[in-house]
């Protein structure tokens, strides 16, 4: 059995941003661990791709993965929403993700009479769709699901915007009401997680990631693995982290993922 496991980040540190252009270090740094037997997977919060287009795409760009080397949002935002038996929903997203939804049996509708609110990467968000999903929640007591919670995301322009969680915390301010996360850092997504890579033992997996925030310190806080944050995405100084309770900031701090490799040789 493998002593470690990797859970590893997307955008900022496997792939540059939504392009999916791959680190040339990520993708070594992936093929070693494979050579080495050592389990990993994409843990990522990505909520503009289906899951299986996803998988193509980063095959196509060289990383050595299939469906039981990748977590989305998405698989686990579908088994919530059954269990919860949500029929119909408002979506704020992209027209592939909304399509997923569609093929996967709900109703996704335009206007604020719908079961829940979920909301994904929409970069054409405005006044009128916030007006209608807080509406929803406010007048017709919708549930609010959210992808994931990260505050912000590096756009090609190298400028940072606002992500699906900053915009999820918007409508649960304005309507009053929890948000549930299917992504990063939520229990579920991690213990998803762990089934994957076939380890329970917290301290001997490792989140690598470029958010400090939703992925290592909600991460370190929820499930207790070991953190480590990247340079090399939305964040390109370690002095974020000054934000951060101290013992939530990451076991370790590198300037890429290839700098990962010395992990390698801490396992035991």
């Amino acid at each position: 059995m493998a002593e470690m496991a990797f859970l590893l980040d997307l955008e900022g540190t496997l792939v540059k941003d939504k392009s999916y252009t791959p680190f040339p270090e990520a993708l070594e740094f992936t093929k070693k661990l494979d050579s080495m037997g050592i389990p990993w997977i994409v843990a990522t919060n990505n909520s503009t791709e289906k899951p299986l287009e996803l998988i193509k795409i980063l095959k196509s760009k060289g990383f050595n993965i299939n469906e039981q080397k990748l977590l989305s949002p998405s698989l686990l935002a579908i088994d919530t929403l059954k269990k919860e038996s949500i029929k119909s929903i408002y979506f704020l997203g992209t027209e592939k993700i909304k399509s997923f939804f569609q093929e996967s049996g709900f109703e996704v509708k335009d206007d604020y009479k719908v079961d829940a609110v979920v909301v994904g990467r929409d970069k054409e968000v405005n006044f009128k769709k916030l007006k209608t999903a807080t509406s929803a929640i406010v007048l017709n007591n919708a549930k609010l699901y959210s992808y994931h919670m990260n505050r912000i995301i590096l756009d090609r322009d190298g400028l940072v915007s606002p992500s699906v969680g900053a915009i999820a915390t918007c409508l649960s301010y304005a309507g009053n009401c929890p948000v549930i996360s299917f992504g990063k850092p939520s229990k579920l997504y991690f213990e998803e997680a762990f089934k994957l890579v076939g380890i329970k033992d917290p301290t001997k997996v490792y989140m690598i990631s470029d958010d400090p925030f939703s992925d290592l310190a909600g991460g370190k806080k929820i499930a207790g693995f070991r953190t480590v944050f990247v340079l090399s995405g939305k964040y390109s100084s370690p002095d974020i982290l000054n934000s951060i309770e101290e013992d939530l900031r990451p076991d370790y701090v590198f300037k890429n993922i290839k700098e990962c490799e010395r992990l390698l040789g801490w396992s035991k």
